[in-house]
């Protein structure tokens, strides 16, 4: 699990209506909560291969309709120690919210590649079982 305050992001996350964020451990810890369901969200960062991460970037590209057949023409991506692609997720603990940041390696860091996409319900569920084991 990541420190979600640490990721980039956190701003952008913290900023939506629906999150919570509350210190805690005397200042030093960062609870982030789900409102709309009160579900505790988590950080998570996983990497990819050049090709699996172009599968990624096809499930997050998705719109709403069309995630279901993006998910069964690409399939599951499998996930790798040390990869070119870093997808970092944010999600509720229920699965009912996730937020999506890809970025690619490239000039010795990490680039964001697309806007942070933020999704809500089904689609979140859907999207997160993509990602998750």
């Amino acid at each position: 699990m990541q420190n979600i305050s640490k990721m980039e992001m956190a701003k952008a996350l913290f900023s939506k209506p629906y999150i919570k964020t509350e210190k805690t451990f005397f200042g030093l810890k960062t609870k982030v909560t789900y409102t709309t369901t009160n579900s505790p969200i988590v950080g998570i960062c996983q990497e990819y291969t050049p090709t699996e991460g172009q599968k990624v970037k096809e499930i997050l590209d998705a719109k709403a309709g069309e995630l279901d057949e993006v998910l069964q023409r690409v399939g599951h991506p499998k996930t790798t120690t040390n990869g070119n692609f870093r997808l970092n997720i944010c999600c509720s603990q229920d699965y009912a919210f996730a937020a999506f940041h890809l970025q690619q390696f490239s000039g010795f860091e990490y680039h964001t590649i697309d806007d942070i996409r933020f999704v809500e319900g089904s689609e979140a569920e859907k999207m997160l079982k993509a990602f998750t084991k």
